[in-house]
């Protein structure tokens, strides 16, 4: 044997010898530890397992605290360096401005962005932060030369505060003895006009719901409410003892010269006239009722819409004189420092609690920048060296930590650390005190958040770098404050660009979350539901594509946990029958074929912004294949979920909608000519007129929405054999990169498309899992190491996690620091790599697992989809490489293939039986 090769081989065993023993740490029984997921059962929106530290920011990267979810208001820190005296780096999350985010703990207890002042990794700043309890963080900024030049860096340290988008500017003269109500905040909002979106409105807010920072509280009664006769709001009032007799005033506005009126009855009866001007105006209407709890209602005429920010009770006297005022935000704090200028108090007027900035680096100075438009004014100013307040317009305010100069010698470090605290004045200034006195208790504190690598297979190494950038960044894509179902929240977002609820990605941040953390996992899946009878059947933005299904499944395999089954599975259903077109409100089934079609909720079917057919489609009446065949694999999961929670009449439903959809696929869809299912035009009565076809004839859906019925598992042999050869046909969809949105040979490929030409990860992750289940684990992973390889070879060069890639370069593009639908690379690398991990398609069901704690062993109940017809699938175990393994089912041993040492890949019986799966280690001779 060669001996370098010898000793590498030594190495790796002795490695992974020690990784396992750590790991056997976390286990005495070899089980998966199932995370707890019931404290996080509510019907908030808001992701309870995130920090109050964290990377929230959606102006520069760093680190935000939230004293009070509840108020929308953000405290920020960010560190920005740059070279002294010269460029100034500004860490915009809005834009590429070359920081990356680096590392990063699961529980985002840490995380690391990395400063390229000098590509690549010449002259950097590496900055931690460490989040020590809910009062603390300590930030490491480790500063780099690896240029055999001496560097001069300096690192501006920004504290600032943001607010939400619709934050409030108005406020009464008064509110001495005033109660207030806002006007989303009612019993019922109903209208005769069950518009497609009634029970399905946009981004989760409330019917009729507009934002507006012109109000009260950031959002008022509008959207066209009052325009037709009978549009009813209905409101609970509670007259306070003592206010049997006052006053009601409306804060509203209307369109100038219309008169909206209304019906009102309860409190109030009789007619009210709210005329229009254009601007806010008030109405006052006396009352008399007793003490208690009072009905409100308010029916329109039809003469005219309104918008209402809602409505003051209280005494006459106060109602007269009731009127409203701009409150401009206040940005700027109460500032005061030390005298030996490092340290820094901050008080701002809208958060209650006090922050402080320490700092253990001389020289320093500490200054206040005023700008609206930093990027400009704050580079403009880099050569100003003494004035200590920047005013450049606007009214941001900038509290500045400026250390400088940072000499570093050639090839050489220095950490230099910061401590952010918050609290009541008493213990910020405690905290302060106690850094600079014990500053070594703090780095002690933190010295070891260090990435804690999990054991992989020895092929998985390469692909390291590119799942810890991924992991990296979805710890850096927290955001907050987010707007929706009447609270703000903290949420996952695509990338920092996309601020808003996006409903497609961030089903597949859930795929990623279940292998990064699984309590994330659930609340991103939770957060996108609604409880049963809620206003709105699920949180939409975007496309419409299940995606939480699949998490959802993702996620049993990964907990087995029924109390998580049980909660989520009314959501669900929900979801579900609204999209399939069973909800009275739902536009989503044409009447004659029974195909599903989404348009009147959003233009694109399958997140696929320029797919050829959907960028010329002509009218509603089109049917994409993508949206009825992910449906269907959706019921498919609500079925096997109501099967293991015992739902038998359920099962019976779902197995009558499978079918229906599905026989509606194959009879007006399936184009035999081409091979590939086709979007079919309807006419106004929903029946069938025929296939969508290019100017030529051709079909046009030749591409990945072609052989969705692949997913579904609907096809006969042949179909699924044609898709196939589609897929894998390197004229067609395949390309070294991966799976083509659109086929190569359509006369509508394009090389320059945002789609069309590209390849994206989202829709082969779904090809992959249904490959799995097809039987077809070779062509499986043919998707999935190409996926790594291509991934992980952009991020080393680039040290950015893309959108998508083109086809012609096989190069990254698109948003550089991405989640969302790029999510499924975390799936493939713990797939094929990751010891212990157990990977199948949509079509298994495991239960009753158990890992032996030195991955040498493992069993489990396996159930299957039994709506289709028995057939071979295929899973994956990672287990020891050092072992030979046997496979049985139920006692009968199983053909595998050893792809690489220790990634089994198991080919099961064609049967739907409920069985037991073991491996066992097969024992070296003497």
């Amino acid at each position: 044997m060669n001996m370098k090769k010898y000793f590498l081989r030594t190495f790796f065993l002795l490695f992974s010898a020690a990784l396992l023993a750590q790991n056997t740490k976390v286990s005495q029984t070899g089980n998966k530890p199932v995370p707890d997921l019931t404290p996080y059962f509510t019907n908030s929106h808001d992701l309870t397992s995130l920090p109050a530290w964290g990377s929230y920011s959606k102006r520069y990267a760093g680190i935000s605290h939230i004293a009070d979810v509840s108020s929308g208001v953000r405290f920020d820190f960010s560190v920005m360096p740059g070279y002294y005296r010269n460029r100034q780096l500004m860490p915009n999350v809005m834009f590429e401005s070359s920081y990356y985010p680096w590392d990063a703990a699961p529980d985002a207890s840490w995380y690391t962005y990395r400063y390229e002042l000098e590509w690549k990794d010449r002259v950097v700043a590496d900055v931690t932060y460490h989040v020590m309890d809910d009062s603390r963080v300590l930030v490491e900024i480790n500063c780099i030369n690896n240029s055999p030049t001496t560097q001069n860096l300096m690192l501006n340290n920004m504290a600032y505060i943001d607010y939400a988008e619709a934050y409030p500017e108005v406020k009464a003269n008064t509110d001495n003895g005033l109660f207030w109500k806002n006007a989303v905040d009612y019993l019922s909002a109903e209208s005769p006009n069950k518009f497609p979106r009634y029970n399905l409105v946009y981004d989760g807010l409330m019917r009729f719901e507009l934002r507006n920072r012109n109000t009260m509280d950031g959002s008022l009664l509008g959207g066209g409410f009052g325009r037709y006769e009978g549009d009813c709001v209905v409101y609970e009032v509670d007259i306070p003892a003592g206010y049997d007799q006052g006053g009601i005033a409306f804060r509203y506005r209307a369109n100038n010269g219309v008169q909206a009126v209304f019906e009102a009855e309860g409190l109030l009866s009789g007619q009210l006239q709210f005329n229009g001007t254009g601007e806010f105006e008030i109405l006052r209407v006396p009352y008399n009722a007793p003490a208690g709890k009072h009905s409100l209602a308010l029916k329109s005429t039809g003469a005219g819409s309104f918008e209402l920010d809602g409505f003051y009770i209280g005494a006459t006297s106060v109602i007269d004189s009731l009127s409203f005022v701009t409150r401009l935000r206040p940005y700027t704090p109460v500032m005061e420092t030390t005298a030996d200028g490092r340290d820094i108090l901050l008080k701002y007027e809208d958060c209650a609690n006090f922050y402080g900035i320490a700092w253990n680096y001389t020289p320093s100075v500490v200054r206040e920048v005023i700008s609206d438009d930093m990027e400009t004014y704050f580079r403009d100013m880099v050569h100003n060296h003494v004035t200590t307040r920047l005013v450049g317009g606007g009214r941001q305010h900038y509290a500045n930590a400026y250390l400088r100069p940072v000499v570093l010698q050639p090839f050489s470090e220095q950490k230099i650390y910061l401590l952010l605290c918050t609290g009541d004045k008493e213990t910020v200034t405690t905290a302060v005190a106690d850094f600079h006195l014990h500053p070594d208790n703090y780095v002690a504190a933190v010295a070891n958040n260090r990435r804690d690598d999990f054991p992989v297979l020895p092929g998985g190494e390469q692909y390291r770098f590119g799942y810890r950038l991924m992991q990296a960044c979805h710890i850096g894509n927290f955001t907050y404050p987010l707007y929706t179902q009447r609270e703000y929240i903290r949420h996952f977002s695509p990338g920092k660009h996309w601020n808003s609820l996006y409903t497609w990605d961030l089903g597949f941040s859930a795929i990623g979350l279940v292998e990064i953390d699984p309590v994330k996992s659930f609340e991103c899946i939770r957060q996108y539901t609604t409880e049963p009878d809620a206003q709105s059947a699920f949180i939409h933005h975007g496309t419409p594509m299940p995606i939480q299904f699949f998490a959802w499944k993702e996620l049993w395999n990964a907990t087995h946990s029924l109390p998580m089954l049980r909660f989520m599975y009314p959501r669900m259903k929900q979801y579900a029958e609204f999209m399939t077109g069973k909800h009275p409100t739902s536009t989503t089934r044409m009447k004659g074929t029974n195909l599903l079609r989404t348009w009147d909720y959003f233009y694109n079917s399958g997140g696929w912004d320029d797919y050829p057919p959907q960028t010329t489609r002509n009218h509603n009446n089109m049917t994409s294949v993508a949206v009825t065949s992910a449906y269907i694999r959706a019921l498919k999961i609500l079925r096997m979920a109501a099967r293991e929670l015992g739902l038998k009449k359920d099962i019976a439903g779902y197995d009558a909608e499978i079918k229906t959809l599905g026989d509606a696929l194959l009879k007006y869809a399936w184009d035999p000519e081409s091979g590939y299912f086709g979007w079919v035009v309807h006419d106004n009565n929903g029946d069938a007129t025929g296939i969508f076809r290019y100017h030529d004839g051709t079909n046009y859906n030749k591409g990945l929405d072609g052989v969705y019925p692949l997913f579904a598992g609907i096809t006969n042999g042949e179909q699924t054999e044609t898709l196939i050869q589609h897929l894998f046909n390197p004229q067609e969809i395949w390309t070294h990169i991966g799976l083509s949105a659109v086929d190569q040979s359509a006369p509508y490929f394009k090389m320059d498309g945002y789609w069309n030409g590209a390849v994206w990860m989202p829709h082969q992750w779904n090809m992959w899992k249904a490959l799995l289940d097809a039987g077809r684990g070779d062509l499986a992973r043919q998707i999935a190491i190409t996926g790594l390889n291509v991934w992980e070879k952009e991020c080393e060069e680039s040290y950015f996690t893309f959108e998508h890639f083109i086809i012609a370069s096989g190069r990254g593009a698109g948003w550089h620091q991405f989640t969302g639908i790029s999510s499924p690379v975390l799936s493939w690398f713990t797939a094929y790599y990751k010891l212990g991990k157990v990977t199948t398609g949509f079509e298994i069901w495991l239960s009753d697992e158990k890992m032996d704690s030195d991955f040498a062993g493992y069993k489990a109940t396996l159930q299957f989809d039994d709506s289709a017809p028995p057939h071979e699938r295929c899973m994956i175990v990672c287990l020891d490489p050092a072992n030979d393994y046997k496979v049985t089912f139920d006692g009968k041993q199983m053909p595998m293939k050893i792809v690489e040492k220790g990634q089994l890949q198991i080919t099961l019986p064609a049967t739907n039986r409920k069985g037991e799966l073991r491996i066992v280690k097969i024992p070296t001779l003497p």
